[in-house]
């Protein structure tokens, strides 16, 4: 009742303010009209369907949780990085799950990878892409691709996509030569430099990047679906054949198997996912060896907590929160991003106001709108904490390679990376190489604000103390105004 009154305020305030001002409609974030822009994919997703297949519903903390932040000591003493948020007395209810087909069968219980090989994480620190390739035949040390305004070379795609999905190199790598032998042949057939990666849209025809980035989403979406316990079965690329994911496998082998069923038709689905000589492990093993020495451990430990976080702006501005926990970077990732927009109406023209730091750290990538940090002394945003920035324009962009404390610049807030309308922040968090979901067990939590997601996708609220803000796509400070 509380949010419709407000809701009912913010119509009249709103009203108000149409007859004096004249408000640009570019100003309001809108996922539906996002979706018509055919361009780079970006963490800010297209339009509001859940993370995981329609069939399952999300599970997650209902909007009536509460959170009480609790100060701990932080043992990170080289960046100098504030103390921890802890979390007591929160209610947690989880959502009703939706109803499914029956399914009958199940896939093969045979565990592929450790959930460390699937995340970009600790475990390929010391794995260089480039010089793994170099001394291969392969075509894909001949291939070249326009991604956006740059020519990459194939190892550059794979590095790129590893990067902005936090996917494994290592991973990609033996996908794109099980599926299109890329790897180890220099004149892969017809249909394998069509379909690389047996990706049959239109659009992502004979293109690496395209190919792999839905192939990285297809992986991240049975990692997380499982990691989350919100995915128990994969699909096939028709939406017509289904089985159970195991119980007992581990979520970087669902992850596999997820990308594998979607590839593949049912009836090949135990043998690419098995352990034969025709399986997806086997040409991993030929390029590899056993996957199992990569083994880090689960990448998000039990007890890890976010550092204090300021909030991204500087004091006496408020921001408005229009976008509540969504998709990290783009489909298959976890809810673990919010959007910001700044107080001033400019369109997709770079906004006036500064993104400011929210944690001292590294700037380890400055590039396409991308501006990623390490809060690690090892400077590696595959290591430990690290945050990214995303749609910060290139005018003022903080520089790579730069050492930044609490409230340095990032950059200006713009459209620059992917799709949107208007100028705003999409701001996640990673531990370790892998996403960290807005909510449960590692809050988002910025200067006190504490994050609640809903039933939705980009809907949710932000309370600190015994104020609350809601994720709402319009300019009203009552409403979703954060100062």
């Amino acid at each position: 009742m509380t949010r419709v009154i407000a809701i009912v305020l913010a119509v009249l305030s709103v009203l108000a303010l149409i007859l004096s001002v004249s408000i640009d409609p570019r100003a309001i974030i809108s996922p539906q009209t996002a979706k018509q822009i055919p361009i780079i994919p970006t963490p800010t997703p297209a339009d509001r369907r859940p993370m995981l297949s329609s069939l399952l519903g999300a599970v997650g903390l209902a909007s009536d949780a509460t959170a009480t932040p609790v100060a701990q000591p932080v043992t990170n003493t080289n960046l100098a990085i504030p103390t921890t948020i802890a979390f007591t007395g929160q209610s947690i209810a989880l959502r009703p799950v939706k109803a499914m087909p029956v399914i009958n069968s199940a896939t093969v219980n045979v565990k592929l990878i450790p959930d460390s090989e699937l995340v970009n994480g600790p475990g390929v620190v010391e794995f260089d892409v480039r010089v793994f390739l170099a001394p291969r035949a392969g075509y894909i040390n001949r291939y070249t691709e326009r991604v956006g305004e740059q020519l990459l070379t194939g190892p550059q795609i794979i590095e790129r996509v590893a990067r902005q999905f936090s996917v494994n190199p290592r991973l990609l790598i033996a996908l794109i030569e099980f599926e299109g032998s890329w790897i180890d042949d220099a004149t892969p057939t017809k249909d394998e430099l069509s379909l690389p990666l047996r990706v049959t849209e239109a659009n992502r025809l004979g293109k690496l990047y395209w190919q792999l980035t839905y192939s990285a989403s297809k992986l991240n979406e049975g990692y997380y679906g499982k990691r989350l316990g919100t995915r128990t079965f994969v699909e096939s690329q028709n939406k017509k054949d289904y089985a159970n994911i195991p119980n007992d496998l581990n979520a970087g082998t669902a992850g596999v198997q997820n990308y594998l069923a979607y590839a593949h038709p049912k009836s090949a689905w135990n043998q690419v996912m098995g352990n034969d000589a025709q399986s997806f492990i086997e040409t991993y093993r030929k390029l590899f060896g056993d996957p199992q020495q990569y083994d880090k451990g689960t990448p998000i430990p039990d007890g890890i907590k976010q550092p204090i976080f300021a909030l991204p702006w500087a004091n006496g501005q408020s921001w408005h929160y229009t976008g509540g926990p969504h998709e990290s970077w783009t489909d298959g990732s976890p809810w673990g991003a919010l959007d910001f927009t700044p107080p001033s109406i400019t369109g997709c023209q770079p906004a006036p106001e500064w993104v400011l730091s929210v944690s001292p750290g590294y700037v380890v990538n400055s590039n396409n709108g991308e501006v990623l940090v390490s809060l690690d002394p090892s400077q590696d945003a595959r290591v430990g904490w690290s945050l990214l920035y995303m749609h910060m324009s290139s005018t003022g962009r903080v520089k790579e390679g730069v050492k930044i404390q609490v409230g340095d610049r990032i950059g200006h807030p713009s459209c620059e990376g992917g799709q949107a309308i208007a100028a705003h922040l999409h701001f996640a968090r990673k531990y370790n190489g892998e996403w960290v979901p807005a909510v449960g067990k590692i809050p988002f939590v910025l200067d006190g604000w504490v994050v609640f997601e809903d039933d939705a996708e980009f809907d949710g609220k932000i309370v600190k103390g015994d104020i609350t803000r809601y994720a709402e796509q319009m300019r009203n400070l009552a409403i979703n105004g954060v100062p």
